[in-house]
């Protein structure tokens, strides 16, 4: 009985020092159950919206997509205090810094997706909207962000969009490296469809805009239309 309990004291003590040096390499990134992180992690994982209202007055104020996803990463921390969790929706205040100013969102998450309902940026802004905030439109995932879910995989052409590629002399490599210098469009992407994502990115190959559809699989990422094109290229 006593070895036993040895065992178990160096099993807690070994554990421990563990958690502690997890914490001093990574803070608190790879402590998915912290209670601040699901909350992010629930927020980013819905689409989220915003009305056309505050989004008008959010781009007065300079407040970009990528600020508004960057305060659900290491850049922004959960106030509970001035959180709203026991109604629906459940009302999250997340702050963080730009621009060395402070900056403010309040997200209200529904079941199926998350909106924008208010923000504060370095306390005060002259910005005003006429507009009703009756209009929801999706708040796109930042570029960097997209490149890196297509780079999350192995990147594969499809039999379609490698006739594509050879009808519109494009090489394998300018394809393959679109994305890195291309922008996410986000109305064309469906990146909530299950079980297979699609984004689409825009930009320039040799002066030419085009369009290329990234589906996200388990294992690889593969590309299967390349547009506009009038190539008669079927599977």
């Amino acid at each position: 009985m006593e070895r036993f309990r040895n065992r178990i004291k160096f099993y807690l003590v070994g554990f421990s020092i563990g958690l502690i040096l997890m914490y001093l390499m990574f803070g608190n990134r790879g402590c998915s159950w912290l209670p601040e992180n699901r909350v992010k992690n629930m927020i980013a994982e819905k689409e989220i919206l915003i009305g056309d209202s505050l989004l008008e007055i959010v781009n007065c104020a300079g407040i970009t997509n990528i600020d508004i996803y960057a305060l659900l990463n290491d850049d922004g921390d959960v106030d509970f205090s001035k959180s709203l969790t026991h109604e629906y929706p459940k009302k999250y205040f997340l702050y963080g810094t730009k621009d060395e100013k402070q900056l403010s969102i309040i997200y209200a998450l529904y079941d199926s997706l998350v909106e924008v309902v208010d923000f504060n940026f370095d306390s005060k802004t002259n910005c005003k909207s006429s507009l009703s905030n009756s209009q929801k439109a999706a708040v796109p995932l930042p570029d960097a962000d997209v490149r890196a879910i297509i780079e999350s995989h192995e990147i594969r052409i499809l039999t379609t969009a490698e006739c594509q590629m050879n009808c519109l002399q494009f090489t394998k490599e300018e394809i393959l490296d679109f994305h890195k210098t291309a922008t996410f469009n986000v109305e064309r992407s469906q990146p909530r469809l299950h079980p297979n994502a699609s984004y689409v990115m825009k930009g320039k190959i040799r002066n030419q805009e085009i369009y290329i559809r990234y589906i996200i699989g388990e294992n690889r990422t593969r590309i299967d239309d390349i547009s506009p094109n009038n190539c008669e290229c079927v599977d």
